[in-house]
């Protein structure tokens, strides 16, 4: 291989073997730093950026970068934005979903039973099927901090940013009138977007009282949510969405729920993990996606200029396209129509 820097197919194997190993290593260094309150504080502070990430690749980019905001792989950087990652870059790895299907002798069943068909020797009667085998890969990307170019082509951030702006829009998604703020100091303000905020998450946690647990075996189970787990999810989420929406919260109650929350039972915590970063995604995603309906509902009520079609020109010049111009025998086309 002197001279070639291309991987063999063992050696592309064990490479990619190494990354995903590290990146399990990097999660589980993760998820124990999040044990400690004020680490984890700092990550909810983080999450409302990592829109569309699990939580394990939630937990990867910010061990990495807890600044990150938007990140792309090298190639489409440059393909969908036009921009070019800085020379000396550090890329973070992610997971990736790699599954790929397999041909194998699945067992047929008597739709009407549901037991196993056999033939006339009491064999097992088998017939060729593909099943989906679940697999990860590592794939690198770099944060938007990371490329230099004009940025005109990256989309704009799309998210409500003052407190009454906030509030009308948990307002629509809820359905629920709120109070005006017009006169409001700006602590009362924050105050009642953060009572807003906190009634949406409640509403979000109304049917969710399970947290699933997956052991190493990777065999999930149900196990009803403790009173002190469900005032954990509940501020967790509050704190993250306000912190998101730059909605002042006082954050000794959080400190406090996460330093008395027992972990002694990590599969059962990072369980919990995972409730509190879909709880956090869903809200933001379900308010950023209202407040762009809200917004473009109040573009459409803008009156657009108002363009006179072809058929209105003929309407509006009717009787002078049936009159004959008689100083001008032979008018042009669109002269005799009334269009020019």
């Amino acid at each position: 291989m002197a001279g070639d820097k291309r991987f063999s197919p063992d050696e592309l194997n064990e490479y990619n073997k190494k990354q995903l190993n590290q990146a399990y290593q990097a999660i589980a260094r993760g998820m124990e730093n999040l044990e400690t309150p004020q680490l984890y504080k700092i990550y909810l502070e983080h999450v409302g950026q990592l829109q569309g990430h699990t939580l394990n690749n939630s937990l990867l980019i910010h061990e990495a970068m807890p600044n990150a905001t938007k990140l792309e792989t090298y190639d489409n950087w440059g393909k969908k934005y036009n921009l070019q990652v800085s020379a000396k870059s550090k890329s973070m790895r992610l997971l990736k979903h790699s599954s790929y299907e397999m041909e194998v002798d699945k067992e047929v069943l008597d739709p009407k039973t549901n037991t196993i068909l056999r033939d006339e020797a009491g064999n097992a009667i088998t017939k060729k099927t593909l099943i989906t085998i679940p697999n990860y890969k590592t794939e690198a990307v770099f944060d938007i901090e990371q490329t230099k170019g004009e940025r005109t082509l990256v989309p704009e951030e799309i998210k409500p940013k003052t407190m009454e702006v906030i509030l009308q829009t948990i307002e629509k998604i809820t359905d629920r009138p709120l109070s005006t703020i017009s006169d409001m100091s700006s602590q009362d303000q924050h105050t009642l977007a953060k009572s807003a905020i906190e009634g949406f998450v409640e509403q979000q946690l109304t049917y969710k009282k399970d947290v699933f647990v997956k052991d190493e075996r990777g065999v999930t189970t149900r196990i009803p949510k403790s009173e002190a787990m469900e005032a954990f999810e509940k501020e967790s989420a509050v704190y993250a969405i306000c912190h998101n929406y730059g909605v002042a919260m006082d954050v000794g109650k959080l400190l406090g729920l996460a330093r008395d929350l027992d972990k002694s039972d990590r599969n059962q915590f990072k369980g919990l993990l995972e409730s509190v970063h879909h709880t956090t995604m869903s809200a933001i995603k379900q308010l950023d996606g209202q407040y762009k309906s809200l917004v473009q509902e109040k573009n459409q009520g803008k009156e657009a200029p108002q363009k006179t079609s072809i058929l209105d020109k003929l309407s509006q010049n009717k009787d002078v396209i049936l009159q004959k111009d008689q100083s001008n025998p032979i008018p042009s086309k669109t002269k005799e129509m009334g269009l020019s």
